[in-house]
C-alpha cells in the first residue's frame, strides 16, 4: 500500500510520539490491513521485532487508520501485554 496524504493531527502526532516517515511508509508495506464498513483501513504491525531491553515486557505495536481515499488519519504506538486476550 502507498503513503498518501498524511493529516494535519496524524502529523503531528507522528511528531509527538517519534515516529518517522519510514517507519509509517514500511507500516503501510508490510502491515496488516483490516477494513472498516465505512471504508476506513486500520493498518497495524502485530508482530515487532523483539528488543533486549522489552525482554519479558509488553511489546509496542505501531498502528495506522487510513480513510476510505488512503489518507492517513492517525498514527500511534501502542503498548499491548502478549497475555491480553484479542
Amino acid at each position: 500500500m502507498k503513503l498518501g496524504k498524511i493529516s494535519p493531527l496524524a502529523f503531528s502526532r507522528m511528531k509527538q510520539r517519534g515516529i518517522s516517515i519510514a517507519a509509517l511508509d514500511g507500516l503501510l508495506a508490510r502491515g496488516k490491513v483490516e477494513c472498516q464498513l465505512d471504508g476506513a483501513r486500520i493498518v497495524y504491525l502485530d508482530d515487532p521485532l523483539p528488543s533486549p531491553t522489552w525482554a519479558g515486557r509488553p511489546q509496542p505495536r505501531l498502528y495506522a487508520v487510513l480513510d476510505a481515499a488512503g489518507d492517513v488519519l492517525t498514527v500511534e504506538r501502542r503498548v499491548r501485554s502478549s497475555t491480553a486476550r484479542r
